[in-house]
C-alpha cells in the first residue's frame, strides 16, 4: 500500500475495493482493522492534537475522505485519485456483514438517531446480526461501554461521536475491544436513520457533498472556512518542506 504524507498526516492511496479485499485477512487472524477518515478538518485541527496524530499514524487504513485531500494530493504530485467517503465505506461494510452473516455494533449519536439507524439497518440488511447499540449520550462509564461491546462480541464497531471525540475514544480503547473492524463514521447514523437527508446525487457525483451538507447544517458550516485555511497551510508546508530538503 502506498502512503502519502500531508502536513505530517499519513493518507493511504487506496480504494473501496482495496479495503474490501483486505477484510478477510482481518477476520481470519487476530489483527484489527481501523478504517479512519482523513479529511481537511482532521488535518487542520489535528495539528494541535498529538493523540489523534498518533492514532491516525497507527491505523491500518487512513482513507482519503474528502475531495480536498484528493486535490491537495494532485497539487503535491501525489497518487490519490479518488475520495473514499466514510459513509460509502460503511455501506460496503454493512453489505459485507449481510452477505457473510457478520455482526455489528453501533455506538454514538442521539438516542433516537441510533435507534432509528439500527431499525433501518436491520430492515435493509436482514442477514447481519445487530449485536447491540449505545447512544452517544449514555450515562455508562467508558469501562462499562467497553464491557457491553465486548459482551456482544461484534465483528464491526461503528463509532459516531463526531470529530475529535470519536477518534480520541478509539485511540484509547481499540486495544481493549474485541471487534475485528473499527470505523469512525461521524454523522453517518444521522443519514442512515433518515434524520438528515443526504445530498442530491448531483452533489455526490461532482464531489461537492461536503458543500451541500455545510450549507444545510449550521454545525458543519465552519468546514467551508477551513478549506481555504487548509490549502494555504498546505502551500506553506510544501514550500517549507522543499526548503528543508535543499538545505539538508
Amino acid at each position: 500500500m502506498i502512503t502519502e504524507e500531508i502536513m505530517g498526516f499519513p493518507v493511504d492511496v487506496i480504494t473501496y475495493e482495496d479495503i474490501m479485499k483486505d477484510l478477510p485477512e482481518y477476520f481470519q487472524s487476530d489483527k484489527k482493522m481501523s478504517a479512519i477518515s482523513v479529511n481537511p478538518q482532521i488535518i487542520v485541527e489535528g495539528q494541535n492534537n498529538s493523540e489523534i496524530s498518533k492514532f491516525i499514524k497507527k491505523s491500518t487504513h487512513r482513507i482519503p475522505d474528502g475531495i480536498g485531500i484528493v486535490l491537495v494530493s494532485k497539487l503535491l504530485g501525489g497518487q490519490v485519485k479518488e475520495r473514499v467517503a466514510g459513509i460509502e465505506l460503511m455501506y460496503r461494510f454493512l453489505e459485507y456483514a449481510d452477505t457473510n452473516k457478520k455482526s455489528i455494533f453501533l455506538y454514538g449519536a442521539k438516542p433516537e438517531v441510533v435507534a432509528d439507524a439500527a431499525d433501518k439497518i436491520q430492515k435493509d440488511y436482514p442477514n447481519l446480526t445487530l449485536s447491540g447499540r449505545i447512544d452517544g449520550y449514555t450515562d455508562l462509564s467508558e469501562a462499562e461501554i467497553i464491557e457491553k461491546i465486548n459482551d456482544n462480541q461484534p465483528d464491526f464497531l461503528f463509532v459516531a461521536l463526531g470529530f475529535p471525540k470519536q477518534e480520541e475514544w478509539l485511540a484509547r480503547n481499540i486495544p481493549q475491544l474485541d471487534a475485528s473492524v473499527f470505523q469512525d463514521v461521524g454523522g453517518s447514523f444521522d443519514v442512515l436513520s433518515g434524520h438528515v437527508k443526504r445530498a442530491p446525487q448531483f452533489f455526490i457525483d461532482v464531489h461537492l457533498e461536503w458543500l451541500y451538507r455545510s450549507l444545510t447544517d449550521r454545525k458543519r458550516f465552519k468546514r467551508i472556512l477551513q478549506l481555504p485555511i487548509f490549502v494555504i497551510k498546505i502551500l506553506f508546508w510544501k514550500v517549507r518542506t522543499r526548503n528543508d530538503k535543499k538545505s539538508s
